[in-house]
């Protein structure tokens, strides 16, 4: 059975279909409200993924072999429950245009009872790589060895088939035993072989392959690509640092960072001739990030390192990168942990083009959930300022993932990347058209999320629950106050709707209609006003004072556009009662040629500090005093400071129960203690006076 990637895709690739209407507040009904519409969808990364009956398939370590006109990638299904490796078999997709992939089918299985049986293990199919050489395919890969072939090591094999799509037949024992590696820095340095093949100026043919974790091993193959090349004629091989003396040659100097996943590549001219250096392509660090060095001569040449290419990837720990030539573009893959459930151990194969400067060093790049086939769509607000996350870089510390709580509204970024989504089929219903996911384009795997608590931020689905895929989907309707906007329904929350509220994204059941409308498109023609936003970032005050709509920024959007700060406004703000603490809605209206539009920003009421009552001191012992205090209406936290005379205090610290004891004192000396209440408003804090008490320590 083919399985196409794209064909969901074309099914749900609509138009937006929002019927005319009128575009202020003003023109809104309640029945236009609920008409659901249907949004563009658009679907690029993973390129993988998938099995043949269309069923999500975990895949990582990708490999490619261009072989005429056809692309073939190779990964290591993922079948992994928890946080380590299980991984049973490799497999094999295609494509002729770099955008409808096939799935190909299983390889070949990593199972010890049949397929490799020098194997320790039937679910380590780990990284591998597939050339073509005298029309015959070979397949190289790692797995552990058991203890009587070579001491439970990670060992390099080969496999054989007449075609690129497989079955591949293995050899029957390791191509490179760990052990002929020595000395090694632990059982896994053998892994992740890359292969490499051209005829020299002087006509002589070179198969290289190379490999390596923690350390980096390159050698040359025999013709029958089965065996090591015995480089220096001594009838056996051997592991150093020169040719001169050692077959296999180390050659991780240079490599700054190396960890793992090496790739060897050099660019073609238009006839397919190779030409300049050659680039080797591997994962820096940890978590890992993508990186390159360049050479004259992969044996006797020395790495210049290059600079690291693509940063940790938002959702998977590892990366393994393919990089190819196809019909004059050149492509880099690589893996990361976006579908549902995915992570590390559940990883994807994902596309992008790799790109060059003129002095042939690597542009670098992001990862990109739209790929190479996708739409990345800007989401206007209500101000004008694009929807955007929080700017961030990808952490290389484990503790930080997964992300979850990533902060999204408009003006956190100014980077493009930031303000890009790639707006998909509902995670909750694929094959309703109404529904919609919205997945950061630089960040892929982070989706939009529904929160318990009506917040919204970026996170990621890591464990593929119907739950999560409710909270990250929406029904979309015609836009709340404006039939050329759209606005987005919780499907897990029904009735609430994303809004924008003091330029932080939030869910709210839709009661400003402004707020709660978005857009995907402009209209360069069109100058009309289509929508106002406000901004407040002192909107706090406290209770008996007056709420004024002096701190308030207002912006105005229009269809082309263009934005601009509006000052000539009307408010409620004379209208709000600060008599009692709680919050309250400020409401914004401005009128322009006939068009009147009202959205809203929220107000803070606060109760001031009170003071501190019945304040005690106790000496607890020779050198300290206990505190104790009875708690403040309205307090926060309490500020704490003394000295030796009332009117000269010293800060000492902050706490937020009602006591504190001060430690280091002097004996038998009389200090003053001074307490007061604070809390915060609009960032600051704001104290209530001193409560103070003389006390003597022993």
């Amino acid at each position: 059975m083919e399985m196409m990637k794209k064909m969901l895709a074309g099914l749900l690739a609509l138009s937006l279909i929002i019927p005319v209407l009128p575009g202020t507040a003003a023109g809104f009904t309640a029945k236009a409200a609920t008409r659901e519409i249907t949004l563009e969808k658009s679907t690029g990364n993973p390129i993988a993924g998938f099995d043949a009956a269309g069923r999500r398939m975990y895949g990582g370590d990708p490999s490619v072999l261009v072989d005429g006109d056809t692309v073939y990638l190779y990964v290591g299904h993922d079948t992994a429950t928890n946080n380590a490796y299980n991984m049973p078999e490799w497999a094999c997709y295609s494509t002729k245009d770099m955008q409808t992939w096939k799935y190909e089918g299983v390889i070949m299985k990593a199972d010890n009872t049949s397929s490799i049986q020098w194997a320790s293990t039937s679910n380590s199919a780990w990284a591998g790589q597939v050339m073509k050489y005298r029309n015959k395919y070979y397949f190289y890969y790692c797995t552990w060895a058991k203890k009587s072939v070579d001491n439970d090591k990670q060992c390099i094999g080969v496999a054989v088939s007449d075609s690129p799509t497989g079955p591949f037949k293995d050899k029957g024992e390791p191509l490179v035993k760990g052990s002929m590696t020595e000395p090694q820095t632990s059982n896994w340095n053998d892994i992740d072989p890359t292969a490499w093949v051209e005829t020299d100026p002087q006509g002589v043919e070179h198969r290289y392959l190379a490999w390596g974790n923690g350390k980096y091993y390159v050698c040359e193959l025999n013709e029958d690509m089965m065996s090591v090349k015995d480089l220096n004629g001594d009838g056996k091989i051997t592991c150093g640092t020169s040719v001169t003396s050692a077959d296999i040659v180390d050659k991780t100097a240079g490599l700054n960072s190396f960890t793992e996943a090496p790739w060897i590549y050099r660019r073609q001219n238009a006839d397919g001739t190779y030409y300049g250096k050659y680039y080797l392509f591997y994962a820096y660090g940890w978590r890992e990030q993508m990186a390159y060095a360049t050479t004259d001569d992969l044996l006797t040449g020395t790495w210049t390192f290059g600079g690291i290419i693509m940063g940790p990837a938002a959702t998977s720990n590892t990366n393994h990168m393919a990089v190819f030539d196809f019909k004059g573009r050149t492509y880099f893959v690589y893996h990361n942990g976006s579908l549902p459930g995915g992570s590390g151990y559940r990883r994807s194969a994902c596309v992008t083009e790799l790109k060059f400067n003129a002095d042939g060093s690597v542009v670098p790049m992001e990862e990109t959930a739209a790929g190479l086939t996708g739409k990345a769509t800007t989401i206007y607000t209500n101000m004008g300022t694009p929807l955007s996350h929080k700017k961030f870089a990808n952490s290389v510390s484990d503790s930080a993932y997964p992300y979850t709580k990533v902060k999204v509204g408009a003006g956190l970024s100014s980077a493009a990347a930031d303000r890009k989504w790639v707006i998909g089929p509902g995670k909750a219903d694929k094959t309703k058209g109404s529904y919609a996911s919205i997945q950061s384009e630089n960040k892929p795997g982070l989706y939009l999320t529904v929160n318990s608590k009506k917040s919204v931020t970026l996170a990621q689905d890591t464990g593929a629950t119907t739950s999560m895929a409710k909270k990250q989907t929406f029904r979309t309707r015609e836009g709340l106050s404006d039939s050329k906007g759209v606005s987005f329904e919780s499907i897990s929350l029904p009735g609430y709707y994303l809004t924008m509220v003091n330029g932080t994204l939030t869910v709210t059941k839709g009661s400003d209609k402004v707020a709660a409308t978005f857009y995907t498109s402009l209209d360069s023609s069109d100058t009309s006003l289509r929508s106002i936003g406000v901004t407040m970032s002192k909107n706090e005050f406290f209770t008996g004072s007056k709420v004024s709509a002096k701190k308030a920024v207002v912006r105005a959007f229009y269809a082309n556009g263009l934005t601009k700060k509006v000052t000539k406004f009307s408010s409620n703000a004379a209208k709000i009662s600060t008599k009692k603490p709680g919050t309250k809605t400020l409401k914004i209206t401005y009128k322009e040629d006939g068009a009147s539009l009202t959205t809203t920003v929220p107000v803070v009421v606060k109760k001031k500090p009170g003071r501190v009552t019945k304040l005690k001191a106790a000496a607890r012992n020779k050198k300290s005093v206990k505190l104790t205090w009875k708690k403040a209406p309205g307090a926060a936290g309490y500020e704490v400071a003394f000295g030796r005379k009332k009117s000269k205090r010293g800060y000492y610290t902050t706490v937020k129960s009602a006591k504190c004891t001060v430690p280091m004192l002097k004996r038998g000396t009389a200090y003053y203690f001074h307490v007061r209440s604070y809390v915060k408003i609009n960032g600051k804090k704001s104290f209530s006076r001193y409560r103070t008490i003389k006390a003597r320590t022993k």
